[in-house]
């Protein structure tokens, strides 16, 4: 278990009350890639499981593991991401393009999607829940420590999806995931995506891509900021800061292209 320098009781509560739990402590946030690097190097099992600290295994997971041991074709696998409310929430998606750059939900795959089948085929999955290989975490070297939060479990699955290999999504088995998506954390979402496209498109593909997204929290940080002036309410104020910090920081990262 790896703590990003939590400053309640959480570590000494898995300390009592789970003695076997091996904690792997850092002194600071090192945001999400870093810290589940300092917990993988110290992985000693055959399969590697990315699971938020706010998250409750629904069924037991034992067949999914199975599953993935016996599909070599398939590297990464994820499991039924469901609320508080027992809803099931998107965590599946696929690859960023420039078509889907412009509106960044086409991205996620509604659960409506999906039929009876155990398992189905996606380009990446949430990194709530990210099931892997030991061997094939290792020979990736984890998580892209360029990305603090968001769009790394994305990389990490282009990367899977480079090396010839695939990810699974089985909605049978589920796991509720309390955590949720804030709209203070938007541009940490759009860095996210930039990083990817820099790293993963190239040529005019890539400054068509960059341009979307950049003009796309433009209108975005415009349109917020005209409902602050007619509604103002702290929700969507939140919207307009983090709005206009991702179109600066945008146009920041925008020279590397």
């Amino acid at each position: 278990m790896a703590d990003n320098a939590s400053s309640d009781d959480s570590i000494g509560f898995v300390a009592r009350e789970y003695p076997w739990v091996r904690i792997v402590r850092s002194n600071r946030n090192l945001g999400f890639s870093a810290a589940n690097n300092l917990a993988g190097k110290e992985a000693l099992g055959k399969f590697i499981l990315l699971l938020n600290a706010d998250t409750v295994l629904v069924e037991p997971i034992g067949p999914a593991v199975d599953w993935l041991d016996g599909h070599p074709e398939y590297a990464v696998l994820t499991i039924n991401m469901v609320n508080g409310e027992r809803v099931p929430s998107a965590c599946t998606g696929r690859f960023p393009s420039p078509l889907r750059l412009i509106l960044l939900g086409n991205m996620l795959m509604a659960p409506e999607q999906f039929g009876d089948k155990y398992a189905y085929e996606v380009d990446w999955v949430q990194g709530s829940f990210l099931l892997m290989r030991g061997e094939q975490w290792s020979a990736l070297g984890g998580l892209d420590e360029n990305y603090f939060m968001y769009v790394e479990d994305v990389d990490l699955c282009k990367r899977v999806r480079d090396r010839g290999l695939k990810c699974a999504y089985l909605p049978q088995i589920r796991y509720i995931h309390f955590g949720g998506y804030s709209a203070a954390r938007f541009s940490e979402q759009v860095r996210g995506l930039s990083i990817y496209i820099s790293h993963h498109m190239s040529g005019m593909r890539r400054l068509v891509s960059w341009g979307i997204l950049c003009s796309g929290c433009l209108v975005r940080a415009i349109f917020f900021r005209a409902r602050v002036l007619l509604v103002g309410d702290e929700k969507t104020r939140t919207m307009s800061r983090a709005s206009w910090l991702a179109f600066k920081g945008l146009l920041h990262m925008g020279w590397s292209f």
